[in-house]
């Protein structure tokens, strides 16, 4: 499916122009205690639609008039790669760590994310003047894992993307929708300009999403989607068995789009 990714987003900037805006405060208001995540996948060419169908539903976070975010990741990990391989066995407690700049403000944070039991993702973050290449003592001390020495930790992936983050207007409900991701792991890069990931976080007694009804009325598939195991699955000589059905997916969304009969 050939398409011209400025068009696309250009669009996508019109369309999101006439939402609503919230602010950075009234986006924190939005809590959800008991959080579902679901992720999706989909081809950039049916974005425009859908935020078009979804815009009475949703604001749009607005800060200092821009409403679409650069972000910049720094993953670490072991040599033999032991974070990836703990999400790649299905390993129930599993964390990332990781520098993310916010690239249109400049902010810098260390975080490590843990995945617990169940749904629930736990979330530690130092603010940084910079990223660095090598993680200081007091970076290894928000690092805590029984399986792992913290300090074997070194830079292994640059995870690049555009984020639009919206709010529904009537249920606890957030949802991001990352655009323009491309991965870096200091030897290639791949790009995949193709491609919407969206992620939506729900409390598990709000019903009715909106934007989930327009997914499921274009048959697209929840999917599980982590960016860096991803894209170490794809750009290292690793074991990635567990991830190959998520290949699948990707090759066939950039080429037929979400149509499930197409082959």
């Amino acid at each position: 499916m050939k398409f011209n990714y400025e068009r696309e987003e250009d669009k996508i900037k019109e369309v999101l122009r006439t939402f609503e805006p919230i602010t950075l405060k009234g986006l924190d208001e939005v809590r959800m205690l008991n959080r579902i995540d679901t992720k999706y996948v989909f081809h950039i060419h049916q974005f425009a639609e859908i935020l078009e169908e979804i815009r009475e539903n949703y604001y749009a976070l607005e800060i200092d008039g821009g409403r679409m975010f650069a972000y910049e990741s720094l993953y670490f990990d072991t040599d033999d790669y032991q974070l990836y391989k703990f999400h790649h066995n299905g390993k129930l407690n599993r964390l990332k760590v990781r520098y993310r700049r916010y690239s249109d403000s400049g902010l810098v944070f260390f975080e490590v994310k843990y995945k617990v039991k169940g749904n629930r993702t736990d979330k530690k973050r130092l603010k940084q003047e910079d990223l660095k290449m090598v993680l200081t003592e007091e970076e290894l001390a928000l690092v805590n894992h029984h399986q792992l020495d913290e300090k074997m930790l070194n830079k292994k992936m640059w995870i690049y993307f555009n984020r639009i983050t919206l709010a529904s207007k009537k249920m606890n409900e957030r949802l991001t929708l990352d655009l323009h991701v491309a991965f870096d792991n200091f030897t290639n890069k791949k790009a995949f300009p193709e491609l919407i990931i969206a992620e939506v976080k729900t409390d598990k007694s709000a019903t009715g999403s909106s934007i989930i009804k327009s997914f499921n009325k274009r048959n697209f598939e929840e999917v599980g989607f982590s960016k860096y195991s991803t894209a170490v699955a794809m750009m290292e000589d690793i074991k990635s068995n567990a991830f190959k059905p998520n290949f699948i997916k990707i090759e066939k969304i950039i080429k037929y789009g979400n149509n499930r009969n197409s082959e």
